[in-house]
């Protein structure tokens, strides 16, 4: 069963309200076909930046001249200041299926995305000893919430307090981050075998 046809099972009006909202919550940041992988400052450019892995060759609501979905990433920071995660900006890119166009993929796909933020503010929360910290959400063809918060149903959150110098720092750790996420659905985690389970593609 595709993620289309999953979510048309969902919300056809064939389940009670109280059911939908059950099963919602149970399909809640589901990392089968798209996951956050790490999130960081980088003060040299006044970024923020994440790493965005695309798992699966359909999902993505059909190919891209016809159809195709959003992936979003909303960023919240936390200064110090004590007034906890503030939303900093949004960043998007676009998806598709890549099987009926004939699109050889290999698998997983790594989109970088980011947003600007103020590195005056950076300065003056390090000056006084406070560690920033950077929150970034991923969220399916949902523009996430301004709360911090939110919880997508497909995507997820990372929190980090990384600061980096370049891109080039970047990749290294999305493939630490990579290689971890692996390691977390083998061993501990029951999102993607439990996806699997459920006949999901």
């Amino acid at each position: 069963m595709t993620r289309n046809v999953l979510l048309a099972n969902l919300f056809a009006g064939k389940l009670a309200p109280r059911e939908v909202l059950r099963v919602a919550r149970r399909y809640s940041t589901v990392t089968h076909w798209e996951e956050l992988l790490c999130v960081a400052f980088n003060p040299t450019d006044s970024r923020l930046m994440a790493v965005v892995s695309i798992r699966q060759s359909d999902g993505y609501s059909g190919i891209l001249r016809r159809h195709g979905s959003i992936e979003y990433v909303r960023f919240f920071i936390d200064w110090g200041d004590g007034e906890g995660l503030q939303t900093a900006g949004l960043s998007h890119f676009k998806v598709c299926d890549a099987i009926d166009a004939g699109i050889k993929r290999q698998l997983p796909v790594y989109h970088l995305v980011s947003c600007g933020f103020e590195i005056a503010r950076y300065r003056r929360a390090i000056r006084h000893g406070a560690q920033p910290k950077v929150r970034a959400v991923l969220s399916w063809n949902q523009v996430p919430g301004l709360d911090a918060e939110f919880i997508p149903v497909f995507g997820n959150q990372v929190d980090s307090q990384i600061s980096i110098d370049s891109d080039q720092e970047l990749t290294s750790l999305f493939s630490i981050a990579e290689d971890l996420s692996e390691k977390a659905m083998l061993h501990l985690g029951s999102r993607q075998p439990y996806a699997q389970a459920a006949g999901i593609q």
